[in-house]
């Protein structure tokens, strides 16, 4: 029996995407004429005839190619504001977004990655394991990191140990003296930068007594039970918060007891606005663009780059809470 040639088989042996085989099948023009060739070369060679799958890509009714989205936690409003911005960017390019949850080092996500056959994939805050991004290199998908550097990758990270500078200074110009600073469990080389930052800054500007850490899971909820023990304690007027998320509970708790103590979270979520939280803000919706706009590049280039790194420069938003 005549083995059964498929669309990823092209693409293996091509050295591309099925994103772009589907491209060359569909006669699009966002394809070079030197990896038009070499597909078409391939195809020819191994005598490959469309199958269903193929001939529904190449329809004009329907997207030509599809990026995965791989998310630890859509609940998350910093990352869903960030995959808000994604998905609305792709889809004006003509670009499927599938939505894959992550479980941590599951070799049954990356097959259903592989089986849904996107031509690229955006990874959310972790790293692959060695097995996982072999795999992914097999089938020639490429993948982008957002809110985590991975060295010798294609990643967007944000600098939070700077963030965690610029909340000290906000919270001493404020007029705080004592300060606290709210970590996330489970611990994360973002918390540990963030609280770097932070502590450094009140260093050198001469705060040598201790400074105080709490922990709370990254959710309103326990950031309001956080606050209502920091409230309790009264020990500290200054409080940084891992998130934005945890920051507003922390916010309602101080308010509700007309606590004289300053509050920042960080992320810059849309809710910050109404709630009057000041943040240091990552700007989640250019992170998004950013992101789009590098895998674009990522998927475009004709051979292996260097890695792309992106450095997101925080900034904060002052809301005087």
């Amino acid at each position: 029996m005549k083995e059964k040639i498929t669309i990823a088989d092209i693409a293996r042996e091509s050295g591309v995407g099925v994103g772009t085989v589907s491209r060359v099948l569909n006669n699009s023009a966002h394809v070079s004429a030197k990896t038009r060739e070499k597909v078409l070369d391939v195809i020819k060679a191994r005598q490959y005839t469309p199958n269903v799958v193929a001939s529904r890509l190449a329809r004009k009714d329907t997207v030509e190619t599809s990026v995965g989205l791989l998310l630890p936690d859509l609940t998350n409003r910093y990352f869903f504001e960030i995959f808000e911005s994604i998905y609305h960017r792709l889809r004006g390019l003509g670009i499927d977004v599938v939505l894959f949850n992550y479980e941590k080092h599951n070799p049954k996500v990356i097959k259903r990655i592989l089986d849904a056959q996107v031509s690229a994939l955006i990874i959310f805050a972790f790293c692959l394991d060695e097995t996982e991004k072999n795999l992914l290199r097999q089938w020639n998908v490429k993948y982008l990191y957002i809110d985590y550097y991975q060295k010798g990758e294609h990643s967007i990270w944000a600098n939070n140990r700077r963030g965690g500078s610029l909340a000290a200074q906000y919270l001493m110009d404020k007029g705080a003296r004592k300060f606290c600073y709210i970590s996330v469990t489970p611990p994360s080389d973002a918390t540990e930068n963030r609280l770097k930052g932070f502590t450094e800054t009140l260093r050198s500007a001469g705060y040598e007594n201790d400074i105080g850490v709490y922990e709370s899971t990254l959710n309103e909820t326990n950031g309001y039970e956080t606050g209502l023990k920091i409230v309790s304690d009264g020990l500290y007027d200054g409080v940084f918060c891992y998130s934005d998320e945890i920051g507003l509970g922390v916010l309602q708790a101080v308010r509700e007891n007309n606590a004289d103590i300053r509050v920042i979270g960080f992320d810059g979520i849309h809710s910050t606005r109404y709630m009057r939280l000041s943040t240091v803000s990552q700007g989640p919706g250019q992170i998004g663009t950013t992101a789009v706009e590098t895998l674009m590049n990522i998927l475009d280039a004709q051979e292996d780059e260097m890695e792309v790194s992106y450095e997101i420069t925080p900034f904060i938003v002052d809301y005087d809470s």
